[in-house]
């Protein structure tokens, strides 16, 4: 689980009530079904008319990675990497064979299959970066589902409001009831820009930025691929992996015993 998705809803959500409560509110006023349906699944609705099909599939497929830790363990990744690059400089690289066949990443086991195949580094090169190419467009148009639903939320949230003056207005005989209506209104409002910039656009740009990790990955293991069938040596090859961590990361050698 990221905490940092879930801490920052419900931090969010707390400090609001906290100083709703501070004022004087009750934040569980805000809690107004009609406004949810009216705002919420009608931005979702929205932003699926403008996205094509299969991100709005991917968008919600995806939404696991969301709300999961990254998938991708760089350390994790290079050590596999380097250890089939040993193997190849010992034994050939025809001997990777066997651990293509099994491998379950379906993008390294394409590339690494084609290097003991004997293909063209070049020609290797040229397939995985169109993969690359098209699992970066796929999930940047899933995340933007979300970002574009957030987008519209506000503005959902403005036809709620106006929908609950309108309803509000017909009750001047009642002013008891019209405050009320008005009120309600307003809770539209709320939750049109909540669902803005606490859960739809943050979940998008969430999705988006883990993306980038997944697609880092990729590279990593073309880069590998490459060095595999270029016979570079494992520990330079490693070296150059090490350069796609974060500056966050420890960039510590597998070749390192101290």
């Amino acid at each position: 689980m990221d905490l940092t998705v879930i801490l920052g809803m419900v931090i969010a959500i707390t400090t609001i009530s906290v100083g709703d409560i501070m004022e004087g509110g009750n934040p569980l006023h805000i809690l107004h079904i009609t406004s949810f349906i009216i705002v919420i699944p009608t931005a979702m609705a929205a932003a699926m008319t403008a996205t094509p099909q299969e991100y709005v599939k991917g968008a919600f497929k995806e939404f696991k990675v969301i709300m999961k830790k990254s998938p991708v363990d760089f350390h994790a990744r290079i050590k596999q990497i380097i250890d089939f690059a040993i193997i190849a400089r010992r034994d050939g690289i025809l001997a990777l064979e066997s651990h293509a066949n099994i491998m379950e990443d379906e993008f390294f086991k394409k590339g690494l299959s084609m290097a003991v195949d004997g293909v063209e580094a070049h020609e290797i090169e040229e397939t995985l970066e169109i993969l690359i190419e098209q699992t970066e467009e796929y999930y940047h148009g899933s995340a933007h589902y979300w970002i574009h639903a957030g987008e519209t939320c506000p503005v959902m949230g403005l036809i709620g409001a106006v929908l609950g003056l309108i309803l509000a207005l017909q009750k001047l005989d009642n002013p008891a009831e019209m405050a009320m209506g008005i009120g309600g209104a307003f809770t539209a409002t709320v939750f049109g820009i909540a669902g803005s910039y606490i859960f739809l656009g943050p979940w998008g740009h969430k999705l988006k930025g883990k993306s980038k990790d997944i697609i880092k990955e990729k590279h990593v293991i073309l880069a590998g691929i490459l060095g595999i069938s270029h016979g570079d040596n494992p520990r330079t090859l490693e070296m150059k992996l090490l350069n796609y961590l974060s500056p966050l990361e420890e960039k510590k050698s597998q070749f390192d015993k101290s």
